[in-house]
């Protein structure tokens, strides 16, 4: 008799545990419960880093003025929105998977600023050398001496389209993760919707 009314409290307890922490009937739903976003996350980390080195390209052939801090601040403001954002969606957050895509945008804008400012006085200053008005706009590493000033290739143009593909690669990469952390942001929402959270579970 006492071997039987075990056997009874093991199931109840067992048939118990089966429905507070295991939801057969939407697995994706409960996988997204206990799973962060860490494919957007990683697609957000690898557009942060495609980000530093286009901008990188860009400060080491552009000469340094005063537009220059405000290039450097936007990168900084780019680089913290992009890393509070993808640390945010990892945890499902449709605001933020919306401010990836926003971001995202405004590296396609800086597709046409930096990298087509290089292009335009590279052409200008292959043209004329000795134009004045180039040394105002290109640095050191493209008008100096090449072997002891630049690290990258001294063609302006190669900078400019290296710079391009860096930040149409980092669009892509933030865009793609804002997307799928919308996606899963509704999924994730709609499944806790139907779950009970009272108990911190």
């Amino acid at each position: 008799m006492q071997m039987h009314n075990n056997v009874e409290n093991n199931e109840v307890v067992r048939s118990t545990t089966e429905k507070i922490y295991y939801d057969q009937n939407n697995i994706e739903g409960q996988m997204l419960r206990y799973r962060t976003n860490s494919l957007s996350y990683k697609l957000g980390m690898g557009a942060i880093l495609c980000s530093v080195l286009a901008a990188f390209i860009s400060l080491n052939t552009l000469v340094w003025d005063s537009l220059v801090i405000i290039k450097i601040l936007g990168n900084i403001i780019i680089l913290l929105f992009g890393f509070l954002s993808v640390e945010k969606v990892k945890a499902y957050s449709k605001e933020f998977s919306y401010v990836l895509c926003g971001i995202g945008a405004v590296c396609i804008a800086r597709i046409f600023w930096c990298p087509l400012e290089i292009m335009i006085w590279f052409a200008k200053f292959k043209e004329n050398p000795d134009d004045p008005e180039v040394a105002k706009h290109l640095g050191p590493t493209i008008t100096g001496d090449y072997q002891t000033q630049a690290y990258l290739p001294q063609d302006g143009n190669v900078r400019a389209i290296m710079a391009i593909v860096l930040l149409a690669i980092t669009a892509g990469l933030f865009i793609s993760a804002g997307v799928i952390g919308i996606i899963k942001a509704k999924k994730y929402s709609a499944y806790m919707a139907t779950q009970d959270t009272t108990k911190g579970v």
